[in-house]
Order: structure tokens, then sequence, then C-alpha cells
């Protein structure tokens, strides 16, 4: 009996690892998608509503979904608290804060941390000139995470279980 709850926990707790992989993968393309999304809301905030910078990050932190709005709430939150700060430093803060918590590539995050350096550094339609060129490489970022998300999550999943299935066969 005690040989079955451990050959059970063994598989269940392979599968459980390939599903969290398999997961990653389809993470990254939605946060990528989501990304986009704030790109278009923060080139909406700054070229039809003319509205400041701190304040349009804060508004488009809460119209978007909790692991993208990270990188957009933290650099609002940093303005706020920072005084002084520049929104270079401001972005580079929701970047990390953004790195930490979601799977991304380091493509990814040099994509953001590109975008973060040109931020509040020019003038509006420089400024939007770089939100379409960093929201033109985030969809290309897209696209490739969605090729890897299809070649490897189901993969990944039958992985974990079938790893879990070896390794007891192996112990008994």
């Amino acid at each position: 009996m005690v040989r079955v709850i451990g050959a059970l926990l063994v598989i269940g707790g392979c599968g459980y690892c390939g599903l969290s992989i398999a997961r990653s993968f389809r993470l990254r393309a939605q946060v990528l998608r989501s990304l986009q999304n704030g790109l278009n809301l923060l080139e909406a905030e700054i070229s039809y509503g003319s509205t400041p910078l701190p304040l349009a990050l804060a508004r488009v932190g809460e119209k978007l979904g909790r692991e993208s709005s990270l990188v957009f709430s933290q650099a609002a939150q940093a303005f706020r608290l920072h005084k002084g700060v520049t929104a270079g430093e401001a972005w580079e803060e929701g970047v990390k804060r953004l790195a930490q918590s979601v799977v991304l590539s380091q493509e990814d995050i040099s994509i953001l941390r590109n975008f973060g350096h040109g931020l509040g550094n020019s003038a509006k339609n420089e400024q939007l000139k770089n939100i379409a060129l960093a929201r033109e490489q985030l969809s290309m970022a897209e696209k490739e995470a969605c090729l890897a998300r299809e070649r490897y999550e189901k993969m990944w999943r039958y992985l974990g279980f079938c790893l879990g299935a070896a390794i007891v066969l192996v112990l008994i």
C-alpha cells in the first residue's frame, strides 16, 4: 500500500512539474499580447488624451490583466514614491518587477528595457514612434512564443507524467 501511494506521489509530482513548465509557455504568449494592448492604451493616453506620463502609466496599469499590469503600475508607483526619478528609471523598476513574477525570455526583457530608455526623453511624436516600435517587436516575440507553445506545451505535459512513471518503474 505504501508503495502504491509513493508511486502515485512520484508520478503526480513529476506530472505537476511538467504541467507547470507547459503553463509557462502559454503564460508568456498571453503576457506579450497583453503588453501590446498596454502599449496601445499608453499610446492612446499620450496622443489623444495628452495625459501626463505618470497618470497614463497608472491608468494603463488599472486596465490590464494582473501579470502585465505590473510593469505599468510599478512604473507609476515609482513616479509617486520617488521624486526626481526619470521615466526610464521608473520603467526599469516596472520591468524588474515583471521579470521576477513572469517567465519572459531575455529578448522580451530587452525589448521592454530598450523601450524604457526612450520613454519620456523626447517629443510626443517621437514617443509615439517608440511605442509603435516596441509594440511591433513584442508582436514578433509573441509569434515566436506561440510557435514555441505549439511545439513544446503538449510535450512537457506528457513528459512530466512519463518521467514520473519511468522513475517509479526504476524504483520498483
